[in-house]
């Protein structure tokens, strides 16, 4: 049975950690969402596409956003403790600092394996199918941007022409059309009064799918023509070559990082890996950062706690630049942030001491 102690820390941090986060996902949304449809204004994004990249983008960033959510909960729920004097009735009672990390300690454990998930496994999937999304449909709009309404149009090395009579501005609508298709010797007319482009999501063939038509099949020359109504039909494209766009490392599967003398996907390896880490790494900065005596304002700690994670956020982006330009051997890596921020927590600390204030004043006026 959990104790006492543990369930009311749980409960405040989780109580806190879900008001933050909250906050900073809809502001990470509404501005995704904003930038995305400004996108879908110029014709960048199909405006179909809209909703399905901003999921992703939600996806992708709720990963880095839980380690500061987390940690800035932890600082905010111990910090009113210490304020109302909570902590030290606690002392009183016999539970210390360290009972209270503990404490901190096994909510931070299954918070850390969630972010492991989310940016071990949800993120780079996220990242590589919005990719592939958009480089859908960018494909679709350099096939259809060649397409001319009131010409005829060839495709798969002229085994498929269609004439188009009109066509959308954002040439993804097709109306009265005219097809000759040729499949297993055999010639086929088609009249449909629209189509439009589609790509099979699984597979990535693209089809130009046909509405409300007719179609005639048969060998030229012979009268074993076979003719028939449809409602939709759809003709698959030989566009004869790919995209030869590549993944970048951020967008593969974290087992493919794992064992690759790439020093790009390394990084983008340790990445990963210094998320989940932060998590256990943040409670050792939290708990000291907060304490503050009874009735003492805490925007104070919060403003340097921001700061901190400042300086950890724009650590984390230079390692990465650092490791893949040689600046930092490989043995390093991007691990000597983590290091780095606790020594600099720790000077911070003892420096706002009352011990090395007093100390530092005592220097000052035994000096020269």
């Amino acid at each position: 049975m959990v104790p006492i102690i543990d369930r009311y820390i749980l409960r405040e941090v989780l109580k806190t950690f879900f008001a933050i986060f909250s906050v900073i996902l809809l502001v990470v949304l509404v501005q995704g969402y904003i930038r995305i449809l400004q996108q879908a204004a110029v014709g960048a994004v199909d405006s179909r596409l809209v909703l399905s990249l901003v999921g992703l983008q939600v996806l992708e960033v709720v990963g880095p956003i839980t380690p500061p959510t987390f940690f800035f909960s932890i600082l905010y729920s111990l910090g009113r403790m210490y304020r109302d004097s909570e902590v030290t009735a606690l002392a009183a009672s016999g539970v210390g600092t360290f009972r209270i990390f503990r404490s901190y300690l096994f909510v931070a454990i299954p918070v850390a394996l969630l972010v492991a998930y989310l940016t071990m496994g949800l993120l780079p999937w996220a990242k590589k199918t919005k990719f592939e999304l958009v480089e859908a449909q960018q494909q679709q709009a350099i096939e259809l941007s060649t397409s001319v309404a009131g010409r005829f149009n060839e495709y798969s090395q002229g085994d498929l022409v269609f004439y188009i009579e009109n066509m959308s501005k954002d040439k993804t609508r097709l109306q009265n059309i005219f097809v000759q298709n040729r499949q297993n010797r055999k010639l086929g007319l088609i009249t449909a009064s629209e189509g439009y482009r589609y790509t099979d999501p699984e597979t990535g063939t693209p089809y130009i799918v046909l509405r409300d038509g007719h179609r005639y099949e048969g060998h030229p020359g012979q009268n074993d023509y076979v003719n028939g109504d449809f409602d939709k039909y759809a003709i698959r494209i030989d566009e004869g070559k790919q995209s030869q766009s590549e993944l970048t490392p951020q967008q593969l599967p974290t087992a493919q990082l794992i064992g690759s003398d790439d020093i790009r996907m390394r990084s983008e390896l340790e990445y990963r890996v210094m998320l989940p880490i932060s998590v256990l790494v943040f409670p050792l900065i939290s708990i000291p950062l907060s304490k503050s005596l009874p009735r003492q304002g805490m925007y104070g700690s919060l403003i340097l706690a921001l700061l901190i994670y400042a300086l950890f956020f724009n650590l984390q982006a230079i390692s990465g630049g650092w490791m893949v330009s040689g600046a930092t051997p490989p043995s390093i890596g991007r691990w000597w942030v983590h290091v780095a921020i606790l020594l600099i927590t720790a000077i911070v600390m003892i420096l706002k001491s009352p011990d090395s204030v007093k100390l530092l004043r005592r220097l000052l006026k035994t000096s020269p």
